[in-house]
């Protein structure tokens, strides 16, 4: 290696201060001395420093970390040493960029380049700095003035730059994801020539005196002529993706990904090329596979290998069979990854960054600089300090205090019309408030609903933190009819942004401030996540599902009752649920796969018609709940089913049948009468969505009559067809509901009675109505929604024009004062597209203003249709297009054709008469012989957005009842709520049936009756799970001789509440983590991993057995396994398989039921994360009963620590040298909680965690010897 023009002390050259070589730098004997004691030859070329100026021995160590800029928000994309100032620039990832002077790293400038996009990379150059966005270059000087902004189509997607040396350093080139480099001239300050590179593009530039030295994303470095921009060679480093290279002297170094079992998996090799014989040279094995690289300035063949967690390395390209210099590592926050590096001219300074927004600097000696011969940095001139007197001083003259008189007003003497006191106007009470109110007297008392700030009146903006949509809320389009569309962000496809760590530090309070839980829509099937939100709040299907246990290995009903059982855990605590466990349920039913309603992650949303497929859910999950609760129940013949108005007919089971030489008119009642069964299936999920009716087919040709007593559990709304000449006029919803309910139709079908195919009638008539009525709106034809349409297009212009003619006879009762009053109220009433007006009463349209109303900022250009200001040229009559009716429901949400009540009435021929109830009648009506009343408690709709159709979702708007709100501790009212996935929004109840036609489309609604059974109303859940569970405990495995690991639980041994329970989980990976890497080595996770609980183990946490397993569980898997991850969780292939494993195999839900036991009766686990466990096992566990050892040995600002480091620290054991062991980590994990209890109670524990954190920084984190051992 050439380390001339590089300064070093004694120290690094293997000296110690006796003047004797150290055997601990043996290995810099060759290149440094002969024997002990004797200095380098030719010194005189190097600038030697004092041993007092290295404070240890010339290593390199972590001298400063600071947080940059914007870092708590933003991480560093990029950074660059300064080769002519002692400076160090760092660019984020919210377009600031940050410069730190000196190794002190004292701030230095701060400036904001570009609102959106972030900084891609820094040139130092002569006149400044050059800064390159992915769409702009920007030039500015080292204070931070603007010079120069530089656009053009030809940059899109920049990724880096160059200048290029010597004769040619006024030519810049900029290249990124494109087919052409950009060459750009300093001088003329102008683009000159378009150098074509390829459908690769180039991501990395790098000089070097011959050529100019490309990267591109496929792996490949091209050498090019800097004269001509011909290529002259090329090498092919990595055969996935290059991640970083340089160039030094006569080497190349290179650092990327493989593709390795059609998998991208990173390299443990750095490539090394040499450019003398234009060959690969031998590569170099890094400790851990590298993202950047650096050569160090004036040293030939050393550079500097950076891995993603900060482990880095000085390596020697010269000498691969030992090229390790040293060991080095960046303290970085746990969910830290490095994204940029460089190094300085003097090679005292390596910086490096990382995307938490740290900066981290490691120096040689204790004064580094970064160049050695930098320009002096021109530092701001320090302010004079002026003379101060303390306000306590009483000696001091309060004449020496100089007061101006000013000979002009002040800024302050505001004219006295602006002094006038203005007092905010009274918000209007909340509705729910005036409904629930009781009056006395004179004064009127209602419960708090806990939904404002006591004594503050909200702004009307929006308080969510972070970015809602990366879309503009104010954008507004319209559809091919003309029809205004503007979706709200809450009822947007809610996107999760994972990091390292998964949802750990994902914030969910930006999506939901509620005390409910929301659902995660990660997993595979999450479309139906508005449906079990539907089913949770629906009082009696919650407490029969959560009562109900069965030894069916999946079943939906009892998978549906321990997610219930999260919601009402999770309820508070602001983190959502996954319905993992449910949906592998639902994935093992063949009829679901079978009518498509299982999805795969390939499936395209843009494709999948989310409407119908939610309907078909709704159907199959009523009838698979329906099968899945039936038991027999004995009846009798003299058995009545009670109508709603309290009739009965006699209950028929049986098939009528007719001679064949009988006619029509000559059947007698007799004949007509069916015989009863002695016995009946019973089903729960019938008594609450199911009505008893007779389902009647008769044959057209012979009039054979066939009856069958069925349970239907919803209706399927049928519209009338709608003929484009004659569009029917208005009909009522109710009218809609009473046509479904009573349908009539003929179809083709066997008759015996003529043997052969005939065309039969059917029909259906009711003998009880439901409690809850389900329908699926059906909607999924064009004449459907065309018929749809129709209705709200009535309505709408008939509420249009009555407030035309009220507004024309109230004109000419205004005066000045009326219309100053008019002024402020409209100001006050005026909504924006994303919160529609609630008033009674619609906008006015652009074509309805005045003539002489302001004119519009915007002009023509203007596409607001409820714009309120003037427009020259369109704001007449005759120049105006009047916008589509349907768009003013995206302007205000009080009518609506969808009722909140209806009125059924059960006739005596068992047809169902319905009728729609204002809402202003709805509080008022109650059950009298008119009918019974149904009011809407739940809608699920489908939005699509027709800008982004790959977004389309399902949201549920869900009335909670007074129950869930007292659960939740809050007051006991009833509340509607808007459900999209993680997001849940309180909203209006006008909102509930606020469909506008462009993009919001009801799928299924939900009716409950105002007075149900009290058998139904007072049900409460119970629950089902004992003690024996513990005593069922049956192996899968049948091949060979099954291992006992456990003890199992004795009667006398059951833990209780309080009891201590040591755990731990393994697990297995069913899909593997979907990641984005960048070609600069960023990574970005897009969907986690999906895991599998292997194996469970319980261990008990005292008694004369403590330590002893009571549980050791291998869980059973139908699903593929794409990783056993053998090294972190011991499962070797064939433990899962019932026919070779020689485990104890059960079922996930045979040891889910023991685990719910245990969280039941209150026990406190203890275990080495455990969020993270009870997460894929899928079970919420309440905070206090979890005692975490990662949380309990931890500081505040400080990484996490592992197990095994913990277990060496504080026991004085080595575990996981191999594989983990779950029943050694749960020991491990409660001997540190006893340890953790010892050091609280002596007082120690804060200085023994600080010891803790300075042996592992010592150590890296590693335990001692486990390299060795490995």
């Amino acid at each position: 290696m050439d380390f001339s023009g590089v300064p070093f002390g004694d120290e690094i050259l293997g000296f110690s201060g006796t003047n004797a070589f150290n055997e601990e730098n043996a290995a810099y004997t060759e290149m440094f001395g002969t024997e002990g004691g004797e200095a380098f030859q030719g010194g005189d070329e190097f600038a030697h420093a004092t041993p007092e100026d290295f404070a240890n021995g010339g290593d390199y160590q972590e001298s400063r970390t600071v947080l940059i800029d914007g870092g708590d928000r933003f991480g560093v994309s990029t950074l660059a040493v300064d080769t002519r100032e002692e400076l160090v620039w760092v660019g984020n990832n919210g377009g600031h960029v940050t410069s730190y002077y000196s190794s002190e790293l004292m701030k230095y400038t701060s400036f904001q380049v570009h609102d959106t996009e972030e900084i891609r990379d820094i040139l130092s150059i002569e006149p400044g700095i050059l800064v390159l966005t992915p769409t702009s270059l920007h030039l500015r000087t080292r204070q931070g003035m603007h010079s120069l902004v530089h656009t053009s189509p030809q940059l899109e997607n920049m990724q880096c730059m160059l200048q290029l040396a010597d004769n040619f350093n006024h030519r810049l080139l900029m290249g990124g994801h494109q087919s052409t480099l950009i060459e750009y001239d300093l001088m003329r300050f102008e683009e000159t020539v378009l150098h074509d590179v390829g459908e690769n593009g180039c991501a990395i530039l790098r000089d070097h005196p011959r050529f100019v030295c490309c990267g591109d994303v496929s792996g490949r470095i091209s050498l090019k002529d800097p004269r001509t921009m011909r290529q002259e060679h090329s090498f092919q480093a990595h055969s996935g993706i290059l991640s970083d290279f340089d160039v030094l002297g006569n080497y190349i170094a290179t650092c990327g990904f493989s593709n390795r079992m059609c998998q991208v998996v990173p390299d443990q090799f750095v490539m090394v090329f040499d450019l003398r014989m234009m060959k690969f040279s031998l590569p170099l094995r890094a400790v851990a596979p590298p993202t950047f690289l650096r050569f160090m300035p004036g040293l030939s063949s050393c550079l500097a290998v950076i891995g993603p967690q900060g482990q880095w390395q000085l390596m020697d390209a010269g000498r691969p069979d030992s090229a390790i210099i040293g060991h080095y590592h960046a303290n970085i926050a746990p969910t830290g990854d490095i994204t940029s590096l460089d190094v300085s001219t003097s090679s005292q300074a390596i910086v490096m960054g990382d995307n938490c927004g740290s900066l981290h600097l490691f120096t040689s000696c204790t004064k580094p600089v970064f160049n050695n011969f930098s320009q002096e940095t021109t530092l701001p001139d320090v302010p004079e300090q002026t003379q101060t007197m303390p306000l306590t001083d009483v000696t001091s003259s309060l004449s020496s205090v100089p007061i101006f008189y000013p000979s002009s007003p002040m800024l302050s003497d505001w004219p006295e019309q602006y002094m006038k006191v203005r007092y905010r106007s009274t918000p209007p009470v909340d509705a729910e408030v005036l409904q629930s109110m009781k009056l006395v007297g004179s004064i009127g008392y209602a419960p708090n609903l806990h939904n404002k700030k006591r004594n503050q009146v909200e702004y009307k903006f929006s308080r969510n933190k972070g970015p809602k949509s990366s879309q503009n809320e104010n954008v507004i389009v319209k559809t091919e009819d003309g029809i205004t569309v503007h979706v709200p962000w809450r009822y947007r496809k809610m996107e999760i942004k994972y990091s390292k760590l998964g949802i750990d530090d994902f914030d969910y309070d930006q999506y939901n401030r509620t005390c409910f839980s929301g659902l995660d829509n990660s997993l595979p099937n999450s479309y139906c996540n508005p449906m079990i939100q539907m089913f949770y709040y629906i009082s009696p299907l919650r407490a029969l599902v959560m009562s109900h246990l069965c030894e069916r290995e999946f079943c939906l009903v009892c998978e549906l009752g321990f997610l219930f059982h999260m919601l009402d855990v999770s309820m508070g605590q602001g983190t959502p649920c996954h319905a993992s466990n449910f949906l592998r349920a639902f994935r093992t039913i063949p009829e679901a796969s079978a009518m498509s309603l299982t999805l795969s992650d390939q499936d395209s949303r843009a494709k999948i018609n989310f409407a119908t497929k939610i309907q078909s859910w709704n159907r199959f999950v009523l009838q698979q709940l329906h099968t899945e609760t039936l038991v027999e129940k004995m009846t009798d013949d003299s058995h009545l089913y009670s109508l709603a108005d309290g009739q009965g007919i006699q209950h028929q089971a049986q098939v009528a049948t007719v001679d064949e030489n009988q006619v029509e008119g000559e059947k007698t009642d007799e004949e007509k009468k069916i015989e009863h069964q002695d016995k009946q299936e019973f089903s729960p999920v019938a008594d609450i969505f199911g009505s008893h009716t007779i389902s009647i087919n008769r044959c057209t040709r012979c009039c054979h009559e066939i009856h069958k007593d069925t349970t239907s559990l919803l209706v399927n709304l049928s519209y009338p067809e709608v003929n484009g000449d004659s569009p029917p006029g208005f009909i009522p919803f109710s009218s809609i509901v009473e046509r479904s309910m009573g349908l009539e139709q003929t179809r083709q079908a066997w008759c015996d009675s003529c043997t052969r195919y005939q065309p039969i009638e059917q029909w259906r008539r009711y003998r009880t109505l439901p409690n809850i009525l389900a329908m699926n709106c059906g909607l999924d034809s064009a004449q459907d929604i065309k018929f749809w349409r129709n209705q709200f297009e009535i309505l709408l212009t008939e509420v249009k024009e009555k407030q035309k003619e009220e507004k024309k006879n109230a004109e000419g009762k205004k005066d000045s004062e009326d219309k100053e009053n008019k002024n402020d109220r409209s100001a006050a009433v005026t909504g924006s597209p994303s919160t529609p007006s609630k008033r009674n009463a619609y906008p006015e349209s652009p074509a309805q203003h005045t003539p002489n109303a302001r004119p519009c900022r915007y002009g023509t250009s203007c596409t607001r249709s409820d714009c309120r200001f003037g427009h020259p040229g369109r704001d007449t009559a005759d120049g105006q297009q009047p916008a589509h009716i349907l768009s003013l429901l995206d302007q205000t949400m009080e009518h609506s054709w969808v009722p909140f009540g209806m009125r059924a009435k059960l006739n005596e021929n068992g047809t169902v008469t319905l009728k729609d109830i204002p809402k202003a009648q709805l509080e008022e009506s109650v059950d009298n012989e008119d009918g019974v009343v149904y009011e809407l408690v739940g809608v699920v709709s489908h939005i699509g957005d027709p800008r982004f159709p790959d977004k389309n979702n399902l949201v549920a708007c869900i009335k909670v009842g007074p129950a869930y709100h007292v659960r939740a501790k809050v007051s006991s009212v009833s509340h509607w709520y808007l459900f999209n996935d993680i997001s849940i929004q309180p909203i209006a109840a006008e909102e509930a049936v606020w469909f506008p036609c462009g993009w919001k489309v009801p799928c299924v609604l939900y009716w409950q009756r105002r007075h149900i059974p009290l058998e139904l109303e007072k049900i409460e859940p119970g629950n089902p799970i004992t003690s024996d569970v513990f005593g069922e405990d049956k192996s899968l495995a049948q091949r060979g001789r099954k291992r006992i690991t456990f003890t199992p639980l004795t009667a006398d041994e059951m833990p209780g509440e309080g009891d201590l329970v040591a755990m731990d989980a393994e697990f297995v990976n069913l899909h593997q983590e979907e990641a984005e890497i960048r070609s600069d080595g960023t990574r970005t996770t897009i969907k986690p991993s999906q895991k599998s609980v292997a194996r469970i183990t319980c261990i008990r946490g005292q008694g004369p057995l403590e330590g002893t397993p009571f549980l050791d569980d291998y869980i059973s898997t139908q699903e593929q396994v794409v990783d056993y991850l053998t090294q972190f969780s011991g499962i070797k292939p064939g433990d899962l398989d019932a026919n070779f494993s020689q485990k104890h195999l059960t079922t996930l839900k045979s040891t889910y039921i023991k685990l719910r036991y245990l969280v039941d009766k209150g026990v406190k686990f203890v275990g080495h994360g455990l969020k993270n466990d009870f997460r894929v096992i899928n079970m919420t566990v309440p905070a206090n009963q979890l005692i975490d050892t990662v949380l309990l040995f931890h500081m505040s600002h400080n990484r996490m620590v592992s197990l095994k480091f913990l277990a060496w620290h504080f026991l004085k054991i080595k575990i996981q040298s191999v594989t983990h062991d779950s029943i050694e980590d749960a020991r491990t994990a409660l001997a540190l909680y006893q340890k953790y209890c010892e050091l609280k109670a002596s007082g120690d524990l804060v200085m023994e965690l600080q010891n803790l954190y300075e042996a592992g920084k010592k150590a890296q984190w590693k335990v001692p010897g486990e390299e060795e051992d490995e």
